[in-house]
């Protein structure tokens, strides 16, 4: 079911070559047009750069910066400090129990064809990853919320 594809393109075709290939006369055009129009207007491209770095100076240093507004922070003394050493010891026993079960699929996954056991295994496997996200997910938020 689940099989590596393997390609059998050419080692010397690339992105760009292949790209290229396609579009290097206008690639060429466009590049020779620019060297041109630069080597006919030095001074007024140089020109023009000063004057693009000294708009981007003044903007930088000028405009007034918008600084967000940060909310008070409000300290809660409502859980005392056992009670979030609990929190931590569960959200790494279920941080432990993801990594086992996502280590057992993988190596269900390395199997060249899977049975109709193997496929409920792996079918709990991932109900059960969803019920620990879902529980590490709410106790986040109850951790964030003020």
């Amino acid at each position: 079911m689940f099989k590596k594809i393997t390609s059998n393109r050419p080692s010397d075709t690339t992105l760009w070559a292949a790209f290229y290939k396609e579009f290097g006369k206008y690639i060429d055009g466009s590049t020779t047009r620019t060297k041109r129009f630069l080597e006919a207007r030095p001074r007024a491209v140089f020109s023009a750069m000063v004057v693009s770095i000294l708009v981007s100076a003044s903007c930088f240093l000028f405009l007034p910066k918008e600084i967000p507004k940060k909310e008070p922070l409000q300290l809660s003394m409502q859980q005392p400090l056992m009670d979030g050493m609990g929190d931590i010891v569960t959200t790494v026993s279920a941080l432990k129990e993801l990594l086992e079960i996502r280590a057992f699929l993988d190596t269900l996954m390395q199997k060249e064809s899977l049975e109709s056991a193997d496929s409920l295994l792996m079918e709990s496997a991932i109900d059960r990853m969803q019920i620990l996200e879902k529980r590490l997910a709410e106790a986040n938020k109850h951790h964030n919320s003020p």
